[in-house]
């Protein structure tokens, strides 16, 4: 949005976008600015949500990245809401595509849990050292083993072909599990998946929003 006192003086203002370089969620974000062709129009800025920024907290009530600010300074938070925004700023590529709407939510919908309980685990096990051991941790694996059935029988379509909301959250979960569970062989008995992963190899969205610590 450009504004100025006067004819020849204007100061250009972008949105910013608050995010770090280890959450899915934030990585969810960061990947649709990319795709829909809005980086000239979003600055991405790495922060610390628990260092109080007031810029970041201000209209953020949970201090959780993402986190975004509109060009009218509105604060928009959590992920759902800032991809939203997003794809109603910039309609193509749809994240939600009318044509197999249903199944790409469907595998949306496993790949987005499959992030949901990472992230769980992976805070909890800050309280809980044995969590993974205990049958509230088994059951999480579980659960993100069942994500990753649904999705080997069922992949979604390749980002070349349209980067909707199935494929922004498999690669993240995908990319993400391999993240933070390197001990785990996660797509050795999922050919599919891992065919599918490979294939996006070389996406820019995706490369250069690799999650590694800060």
């Amino acid at each position: 949005m450009a504004t100025g006192d006067d004819a020849g003086q204007f100061t250009e203002t972008r949105m910013i976008l608050f995010t770090n370089l280890t959450s899915p969620f934030a990585r969810l974000a960061r990947i649709t600015v990319i795709e829909k062709g809005l980086a000239d129009r979003v600055e991405v800025r790495v922060t610390d949500p628990w260092g109080g920024d007031p810029a970041f907290v201000g209209g953020n009530v949970h201090e959780r990245v993402p986190a975004l600010i509109t060009e009218d300074g509105t604060g928009i938070s959590e992920s759902a809401m800032v991809l939203h925004w997003l794809d109603q700023l910039a309609p193509e590529p749809p994240l939600f595509p009318k044509q197999g709407l249903a199944a790409m939510l469907r595998q949306a919908g496993a790949a987005l849990g499959a992030i949901d309980v990472m992230a769980a685990i992976i805070i909890t096990r800050k309280s809980a050292p044995d969590f993974d051991s205990m049958v509230i941790g088994q059951k999480r694996f579980r659960t993100v083993n069942a994500a990753f059935d649904l999705l080997e029988a069922a992949p979604p379509r390749d980002m070349a072909e349209g980067p909707d909301m199935a494929a922004i959250a498999t690669a993240t979960a995908l990319d993400y599990a391999a993240f933070r569970f390197p001990d785990r062989d996660w797509l050795g008995s999922r050919p599919n998946l891992a065919a599918w992963r490979a294939r996006q190899a070389g996406r820019a969205s995706l490369d250069s929003t690799m999650p590694r610590e800060a």
